[in-house]
């Protein structure tokens, strides 16, 4: 007899932690679901050539000549360089077996369910976008995109700044703008919600999703199946717009913790405007909350953000806590 991999399944008994006692929905708590602000902070625009995105990094600008009457101008002209990025394609079916979800009485109900697990995926699929923006890398994994970790590897770079441990984690500061760093997705790519995700409640023609699929022991099985598509990647337009501050202890009270100072260095050595955001670890944000508590530090205050949720900012930036950020990373050097 075939196995079933029942953690890829539901069951009976994960439909009744869903249902209350008359039948009706619970609402499903997603922790990291709840309130993502920063994902606002970061805009998405359509590829410039389908499925990749090409922009001119100035490498030099023209100067001018100190001229007397009677001389030329020499004609000069400012360099660029070319640079191009790829989208990179994240997907995922979900599928419950039919007699499970018709089991439920009520067809919003029904309706109901699947969306809690539709609303699983997503969450999902964010989280991975996450990992993908911090520490992707298209090295020996072509299909993915790379995040910041690759543009910010070495002390030598002007935009690293090292904590003086040895590994743990870092800060990651980036301003998300057009003319800065942002998301793209192809521009061929239509009916997407935000930042290029689909999902397909009715794939491949399927009447309200219901169609047939194959069991561990490929037997026909009815299921109700969803499809989730999401077309990303990330551009680096600004060299000087991301920074790294790397190489801190985690744990709070020990050495070589967060230090506002190198942060400060960062964000005054790289090009930072409004829409400079902060991503670090709880480990980290506690640290900062700490210093907060000194009324005599006026770098930290605490901000009203959407729906008047306070949100930690850092010299006027926001500061945002991202589970994808490791706490034992490879030491920068």
């Amino acid at each position: 007899m075939a196995e079933i991999n029942v953690a890829s399944k539901l069951s009976y008994g994960e439909l009744a932690k869903r249902l209350d006692p008359k039948g009706g929905m619970i609402d499903i708590f997603e922790a990291m679901n709840e309130f993502r602000p920063e994902l606002s902070r970061i805009p998405a625009v359509p590829c410039n050539h389908r499925y990749h995105h090409v922009i001119g990094r100035r490498t030099s600008v023209p100067s001018g000549s100190w001229v007397k009457f009677y001389q030329g101008v020499a004609a000069k002209a400012s360099t660029t360089q070319a640079v191009t990025f790829q989208t990179a394609r994240l997907e995922a079916l979900s599928e419950i077996d039919a007699a499970l979800v018709e089991s439920i009485d009520g067809k919003d109900a029904r309706k109901a369910f699947r969306r809690s697990e539709d609303v699983a995926f997503v969450e999902g699929l964010t989280q991975q976008m996450w990992t993908g923006l911090i520490s992707g890398t298209t090295t020996g994994a072509p299909e993915e995109f790379d995040g910041l970790q690759q543009y910010l590897k070495t002390l030598t770079q002007t935009m690293v700044f090292d904590g003086g441990n040895s590994g743990g984690t870092s800060i990651y500061v980036a301003d998300f703008s057009p003319l800065a760093c942002y998301f793209i997705y192809p521009s061929g790519v239509t009916d997407r919600g935000t930042y290029g995700l689909k999902i397909d409640t009715s794939p491949g023609g399927s009447k309200n999703g219901k169609c047939w699929s194959l069991d561990a022991s490929d037997n026909p099985l009815e299921v109700y199946r969803t499809k989730f598509q999401w077309w990303i990647g990330f551009v680096v337009r600004d060299e000087l717009s991301i920074g790294r501050y790397a190489n801190i202890n985690p744990t709070v009270g020990g050495s070589n913790t967060f230090n506002e100072n190198k942060l400060i260095e960062l964000l005054n050595y790289g090009n930072f405007r409004r829409g400079t955001t902060l991503l670090c670890t709880k480990e980290i944000k506690a640290q900062m909350q700490i210093r907060l508590k000194d009324k005599a530090n006026v770098n930290f205050s605490l901000d009203k953000g959407l729906g008047g949720v306070p949100i930690l900012t850092f010299m006027g930036a926001p500061i945002f806590r991202c589970d994808a950020i490791s706490t034992s990373e490879t030491v920068v050097t």
